[in-house]
């Protein structure tokens, strides 16, 4: 990656578009990266959390790649120049198949054209960067996603109900909306927990309308931490009543004293 592009990638504002920006500047170099005859047949379509889909045209491409995948993890990180990628994802089928170049197929896909008001907004959005090589790589950016938004939302797709991005999948989240949605609802239910930490998830589900294995994902993960804390007698006297709490399903008013040494003392032998 020239310091031009390294320049804009540190100035775009979000992870998302970071990581969009990665897919962008790899489509471009494709050829290089991988060769002409399998640049043919396959594209990188997205990456998310480091690791890199890859869209093939056929199921033997895949297979051939995935043996291949130390090789070509080098060969992407060396043309990032970082350890951008950690994993490779491969699969065919999808809506982007109809981005490759298909030569058994008698219809190619219609050419996306953007119209002067989108090209138009494009170059008000690059205004402010000065770098005219810079300008033009972020312009080149925007209209390559913006056409793909375009053709994905004139076959069908729809858009995100919370940012209005174009989902690339079934749900009516995109991808950083639904993990934020994720992070949030756990969120709740680990604040919900520790609040009531006797409560089963019945009741958790009518508070929060939350899902059964995000709920016992949670009440096991806080379980293995205080009683962790009480075994190893770092718990203050808060933690060993939650890990009391967390153990029996009863509310403080419902355990006695025999008890609550008991369950101490059960969790301390572990």
């Amino acid at each position: 990656m020239e310091n031009v592009e390294q320049i804009l990638l540190n100035m775009l504002p979000g992870k998302e578009e970071k990581e969009s920006y990665l897919v962008f500047y790899l489509q471009s170099r494709w050829s290089n990266i991988c060769g002409e005859n399998v640049a043919k047949h396959s594209k990188p379509v997205q990456l998310e959390n480091k690791v890199l889909y890859i869209n093939t045209d056929s199921s033997v491409l895949s297979n051939h790649l995935l043996l291949m995948k130390k090789q070509f993890l080098k060969n992407i990180n060396g043309a990032l120049k970082k350890r951008a990628v950690n994993d490779l994802k491969f699969f065919n089928g999808s809506v982007d198949n109809l981005f490759l170049k298909n030569d058994g197929a008698d219809e190619k896909p219609a050419k996306v054209i953007l119209d002067k008001d989108e090209l138009a907004e494009i170059k008000n959005l690059t205004r402010i960067v000065k770098n005219e090589d810079l300008q033009q790589s972020l312009i080149s950016f925007k209209a390559a996603s913006a056409k793909r938004e375009k053709f994905l939302t004139q076959h069908g797709a729809e858009k995100c109900s919370k940012c209005g991005a174009v989902i690339n999948g079934s749900g009516n989240l995109c991808n950083v909306c639904a993990r934020y949605e994720r992070e949030k609802q756990h969120d709740a239910v680990v604040k919900f927990l520790l609040t009531e930490p006797w409560s089963d998830y019945e009741n958790c589900k009518k508070t929060l309308n939350c899902d059964k294995i995000l709920y016992d994902s949670v009440k096991n993960n806080l379980k293995q931490h205080y009683y962790a804390k009480v075994a190893n007698n770092t718990a203050t006297t808060a933690d060993e009543m939650l890990a009391v709490m967390l153990k029996t399903g009863k509310t403080p008013a419902l355990i006695d004293d025999k008890t609550y040494q008991n369950v101490l003392a059960n969790l301390r032998r572990k």
